[in-house]
């Protein structure tokens, strides 16, 4: 945990590990095998008590306290949302610990297994996307260009782009968990064919 919060997730390493620890590399690798090994050990500590000792009655409302929990933890370490991608382990105990409690929460509110599974990917894959985007450093050259965009060729970006610039995470976060969990819709019987050249 030190090294990633000193050095970064791109410079988390064995051997980083192992000479912080003022130790071989292999005393290191022995415990963890290899970096997906590590990667995977620091993400579950990560997520250690991302599960609330007491989790509200309903169970939407369990889920918005197990995701704004996990993005606590997320925001409180460097490259905190890259590294729960990178880690990420169901084979891990408080990885899994998490994904049993948020996956009973939306059982609870009466989804089908499917459908708790795809709303689980949705709200996980927004979690961690809207982290990372508050952990990386903006695009300045991104913000100017669009902020000097002309109203007039671009009437939509023109009303919009002072709302897409803005640094309002909270309220970002809580606006897109109500809209996935309150915009369901029937999940498909037969899969969708796959994106490709249309049959003439």
């Amino acid at each position: 945990m030190e090294v990633l919060e000193s050095d970064g997730l791109d410079k988390l390493s064995l051997r980083g590990v192992a000479a912080r620890l003022g130790v071989r590399v292999n005393a290191v690798a022995w415990h963890l095998k290899d970096k997906t090994g590590l990667l995977e050990a620091v993400a579950d500590a990560i997520v250690a008590n991302c599960v609330p000792a007491h989790l509200p009655p309903d169970p939407e409302e369990r889920v918005r306290a197990l995701l704004t929990s996990l993005r606590t933890a997320l925001l409180s370490h460097r490259d905190g949302a890259r590294l729960a991608q990178e880690g990420s382990s169901l084979a891990r105990p408080h990885q899994r610990a998490f994904a049993e409690a948020f996956n009973a929460a939306l059982h609870a509110t009466g989804r089908s297994p499917q459908e708790a599974a795809w709303t689980a990917w949705t709200l996980m894959y927004f979690t961690l996307g809207l982290v990372k985007e508050e952990q990386t450093p903006p695009n300045r050259t991104l913000c100017a260009e669009a902020a000097e965009a002309d109203p007039t060729a671009f009437p939509s970006l023109a009303k919009t782009i002072a709302h897409l610039m803005a640094d309002s995470f909270d309220d970002r976060f809580a606006y897109g968990v109500d809209l996935i969990l309150s915009g369901r819709s029937a999940v498909p019987s037969a899969p969708r064919p796959a994106p490709g050249p249309q049959a003439e």
